[in-house]
Protein backbone atom coordinates (compact mmCIF):
# COMPACT_ATOMS: atom_id res chain seq x y z
CA UNK A 1 0.00 0.00 0.00
CA UNK A 2 1.40 3.23 -0.71
CA UNK A 3 1.21 6.41 1.67
CA UNK A 4 -1.95 8.04 -0.73
CA UNK A 5 -4.14 4.76 -0.85
CA UNK A 6 -3.74 5.66 3.03
CA UNK A 7 -5.44 9.03 2.77
CA UNK A 8 -8.80 9.78 2.58
CA UNK A 9 -8.62 13.36 2.19
CA UNK A 10 -6.41 16.36 2.06
CA UNK A 11 -6.96 19.73 3.44
CA UNK A 12 -5.22 22.88 2.42
CA UNK A 13 -5.07 25.40 5.72
CA UNK A 14 -3.54 28.50 4.60
CA UNK A 15 -2.73 28.68 8.70
CA UNK A 16 -4.35 32.37 9.63
CA UNK A 17 -3.90 31.50 13.16
CA UNK A 18 -0.18 30.53 12.98
CA UNK A 19 -0.92 26.77 14.54
CA UNK A 20 2.22 25.48 16.43
CA UNK A 21 3.76 29.02 15.77
CA UNK A 22 4.39 28.26 12.61
CA UNK A 23 3.50 31.00 9.51
CA UNK A 24 3.61 28.23 7.09
CA UNK A 25 0.48 27.22 4.54
CA UNK A 26 -0.13 23.44 5.46
CA UNK A 27 -1.49 20.47 3.70
CA UNK A 28 -3.09 18.23 5.92
CA UNK A 29 -3.52 14.45 5.38
CA UNK A 30 -6.74 12.77 6.61
CA UNK A 31 -6.13 9.19 7.27
CA UNK A 32 -9.03 6.68 6.06
CA UNK A 33 -8.88 4.60 8.92
CA UNK A 34 -9.65 7.66 11.79
CA UNK A 35 -5.93 7.59 12.97
CA UNK A 36 -6.23 11.43 12.69
CA UNK A 37 -4.57 14.00 10.68
CA UNK A 38 -1.22 14.88 10.06
CA UNK A 39 1.07 17.35 8.11
CA UNK A 40 1.17 16.49 4.73
CA UNK A 41 3.06 19.40 3.17
CA UNK A 42 4.21 23.26 4.63
CA UNK A 43 4.77 25.82 2.14
CA UNK A 44 6.77 28.79 3.71
CA UNK A 45 7.35 32.47 3.09
CA UNK A 46 10.14 33.01 0.79
CA UNK A 47 12.40 35.65 2.60
CA UNK A 48 12.20 38.08 -0.51
CA UNK A 49 8.44 38.04 -0.47
CA UNK A 50 6.59 40.41 1.57
CA UNK A 51 4.15 39.05 4.24
CA UNK A 52 0.75 40.65 2.28
CA UNK A 53 2.26 39.39 -0.86
CA UNK A 54 2.71 35.80 0.94
CA UNK A 55 -0.91 35.61 2.61
CA UNK A 56 -1.97 36.67 -1.09
CA UNK A 57 -0.35 34.05 -2.39
CA UNK A 58 -1.83 31.39 -0.03
CA UNK A 59 -4.97 32.74 -1.04
CA UNK A 60 -4.87 32.18 -4.74
CA UNK A 61 -3.05 28.42 -4.40
CA UNK A 62 -5.31 25.64 -5.31
CA UNK A 63 -4.18 22.45 -4.77
CA UNK A 64 -5.37 19.22 -6.06
CA UNK A 65 -3.95 15.40 -6.10
CA UNK A 66 -4.27 13.41 -8.90
CA UNK A 67 -3.93 9.48 -9.63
Amino acid sequence: MNILESIGSFEFDRNRTKIFGIKSGIVWGHSNNSRGSFPMLYISKPKHISQSDFELLLYKIDIEFRP
